[in-house]
């Protein structure tokens, strides 16, 4: 039975530590207009950029798709609009930034960077040092080959990048079809020192989400390797009133997932204002729950 609970919390440690939006997009790109960001390769990333219409001192980008390459992990949004409050993005530049921001999401829907793109620097992050963009996404749509996600928005905010970079960020609609535990929505606070190659260093500063009226809290930090392997990560998640949830759940979910929320409250620690909580370990492949090893792979 350990397996229930180990998928329930991978799932939620996997919520909270690549929360940069679980979205994704339907159609393979047209090899024709197939691009990559002058940092990636076209083997770890591809995207489309669609129409990018100048607005103001920002762009409106009309249609962009992204795929991390090989995976069939792919990304459309049917309209952005982004600007950067220091004015110092031109357009070509915030074009290069969404698509950068597609690249995040995607590698999270992922679960962490391809072994192609683990060695290759992240995008984008010298260009955005001493500004302040900020990107609205609607109409998303995300796919992986066992799931079909969407969502009706979300916005990235960058409040600094010198020499943090540190970003709020939400989505709201969310719906995956027999995802019983996908939140319609969730927010979040996350900041990290730019880095040029591995291991990159993430601080969720906060993460704040709610299913059936329980509330779920996160924070912690992630450390990313070359590889998902080399993931590590410790993170506090919190659920108030797991009862409630658990009792709703029963109604519609599977019998495994009753078990693992059954499962999971077992592992979990009372905390104040009737939450219960979990101390989430993962080290190149194995996750630790309130000091107690998971025999699972993350």
């Amino acid at each position: 039975m350990l397996h229930h609970p180990a998928r329930f919390l991978r799932m939620l440690a996997s919520t909270a530590g690549f929360s940069l939006l679980a979205l994704g997009g339907l159609t393979t790109l047209p090899a024709a207009s197939a691009d990559t960001l002058p940092h990636l390769s076209a083997e770890c990333f591809t995207y489309s950029p669609g129409q990018v219409i100048k607005t103001g001192h920002g762009v409106t980008i009309k249609g962009m798709q992204a795929e991390l390459t090989g995976t069939q992990h792919r990304i459309s949004v049917t309209s952005t609009t982004a600007v950067d409050h220091k004015k110092k993005l031109d357009a070509a530049a915030l074009t290069r930034l969404n698509a950068a921001v597609a690249y995040a999401a995607l590698t999270a829907y992922h679960r962490g960077m391809t072994d192609v793109c683990s060695t290759q620097p992240l995008p984008e992050i010298e260009e955005v040092k001493n500004t302040l963009p900020e990107l609205h996404w609607a109409g998303i749509t995300m796919t992986r080959p066992d799931r079909v996600s969407t969502a009706s928005s979300a916005h990235v905010n960058v409040l600094s990048t010198t020499p943090t970079i540190h970003v709020v960020f939400s989505a709201e609609g969310l719906h995956s079809a027999g995802a019983i535990l996908l939140p319609p929505a969730l927010s979040g606070d996350v900041s990290f020192v730019p880095a040029a190659k591995p291991p990159y260093h993430l601080t969720i500063n906060s993460l704040q989400t709610a299913i059936n009226g329980s509330d779920i809290k996160g924070s912690g930090t992630v450390v990313a390797g070359e590889g998902t392997k080399n993931l590590q990560a410790n993170i506090h998640l919190s659920i108030g009133r797991i009862g409630k949830m658990i009792s709703q759940v029963h109604q519609l979910a599977p019998a495994k997932i009753q078990a693992a929320l059954t499962i999971a409250r077992i592992f979990s620690k009372d905390e104040p204002d009737h939450h219960v909580g979990w101390h989430i370990s993962v080290n190149k492949g194995t996750i630790t729950v309130n000091g107690i090893s998971i025999p699972i792979a993350f």
